[in-house]
């Protein structure tokens, strides 16, 4: 099964763009009548599905491989896993987390395969995936340096503090909803958020591009 994938436009919303709560309630119905369909059989139906989230699965796998290709891999085989287990979906959660579970998982296995901690931060590759903002020079070097010294501060993190971050930081998740895709209690994903973020400052302190007193 070969899922199409476009290339993901990874820009921050604004305001304006941001889903509103009824708008959020009619997605998540909407789904739900999608994965009903795609249950019986209908291509169409699972289509649509990847469509509206294959981006998010690709931004989502992008920040913890950083190699588009690897990323690519993996957001094909999220789709296919979540295809093939769609008997499997109680509803429970809203697809859209349930997806990104499956998403957290596969990153996991990958890096686990592979024996692989991060991939280095590339910053002609990531230009081709990140929006397009012009700097001045000097903006722009300074940039390239803090999103370098981002990057190998959370290489460094555990795969369950670096997923509480990209879930919350990255992907802009609530806690109810990061909970449910790392499969815990909302009391442990605000610790792991924590103990991610100091780690972080730690890092970044330790490179020079924070202050201690911050």
């Amino acid at each position: 099964m070969s899922i199409a994938l476009e290339t993901p436009v990874l820009c921050e919303i604004s305001e304006k763009e941001e889903q509103e709560p009824q708008e959020a309630v009619i997605a998540d119905s909407h789904d739900a009548e999608l994965v009903a369909r795609a249950r019986t059989g209908d291509p169409n139906a699972f289509e649509l599905l990847v469509r509206r989230y294959r981006n998010e699965v690709f931004a989502f796998s992008y920040h913890f491989l950083r190699n588009r290709e690897q990323a690519w891999d993996v957001s094909q085989e999220v789709f296919i896993k979540a295809h093939r287990a769609l008997t499997r979906f109680r509803g429970d959660a809203s697809f859209k987390t349930w997806l990104m579970r499956i998403t957290a998982n596969q990153c996991k296995d990958f890096l686990k395969k592979r024996r692989l901690q991060t991939v280095s931060f590339d910053d002609g590759r990531y230009a081709q995936d990140a929006p397009t903002h012009v700097l001045a020079p000097d903006r722009s070097l300074e940039a390239q340096e803090i999103g370098e010294a981002v990057e190998q501060a959370l290489a460094k993190l555990s795969h369950k503090h670096r997923t509480a971050f990209i879930l919350r930081e990255f992907e802009g998740l609530s806690y109810e909803e990061m909970a449910q895709v790392m499969d815990c209690s909302i009391g442990t994903v605000m610790s792991r958020l924590h103990h991610a973020r100091k780690k972080l400052q730690r890092g970044l302190i330790q490179m020079g591009l924070m202050g201690a007193d911050r």
